[in-house]
């Protein structure tokens, strides 16, 4: 097997999965955000991928990075984006993306996400069979499998809702840096939010992940 599953989330604070994932259908307050790309939130966002593939920041506890929250905000940065770590069906997004960018100073916030599963993976054939998955370039997924010299990877399979409107919160310093979580200074409701990829599709997908992980 190419990884080991983990329980769905790892955080004392996320112990009753159930009634989170009820409370957010419900209506919920997250005060959780997610540092990824602009490009990969775009991609979660319009349903193109299912997974992100995460090793840890230099900022992160240990350089390791830990699925520690259960649901969180989709935070899209747009500092240090490099086009030639995603495939090339992607890079045609890539203006569109940046035409997105909120003005210096605002935080905008359009999708969260909750973690279905988290899977450690070390075993490279396996991390590449899951390309379909993502718009990660092969390249890309190598350098970041092996980097500093550690032969594994996080792949998180996400349930992405929409939220009805976004949101606009104020950038704050304590936002920057190289880490994956941020907490942010206060909490937004997901009233009214709605699943990126249907019921069956996502359960499609995930089951496929599964096969495919399994088969290396």
């Amino acid at each position: 097997m190419a990884g080991m599953t983990f329980p769905p989330y790892m955080s004392p604070a996320a112990v009753n999965c159930g009634r989170l994932r009820a409370d957010i259908k419900g209506g919920h307050r997250v005060k959780i955000a997610f540092k990824e790309w602009a490009f990969i939130c775009r991609a979660l966002a319009t349903g193109r991928q299912t997974l992100v593939l995460r090793k840890g920041g230099i900022r992160e506890e240990g350089g390791e990075f830990r699925p520690d929250h259960p649901a969180f905000f989709l935070f899209p940065t747009y500092f240090h984006q490099a086009s030639e770590t995603i495939t090339q069906e992607a890079r045609s997004k890539l203006q569109e993306v940046m035409a997105e960018q909120p003005d210096s100073g605002i935080l905008r916030l359009s999708h969260f996400a909750e973690i279905s599963e988290a899977i450690r993976v070390n075993n490279l054939r396996g991390l590449l069979s899951l390309r379909e998955f993502h718009i990660w370039s092969d390249e890309a997924v190598k350098e970041r499998f092996h980097r500093w010299g550690e032969n594994v990877l996080f792949a998180l399979i996400l349930r992405v809702y929409a939220l009805p409107q976004t949101v606009d919160l104020p950038m704050r310093d304590e936002y920057a840096g190289c880490k994956s979580w941020v907490s942010l200074e206060e909490d937004v409701r997901t009233d009214g939010s709605t699943h990126v990829l249907d019921k069956n599709e996502f359960s499609s997908r995930v089951q496929a992940i599964r096969v495919a992980l399994n088969a290396h």
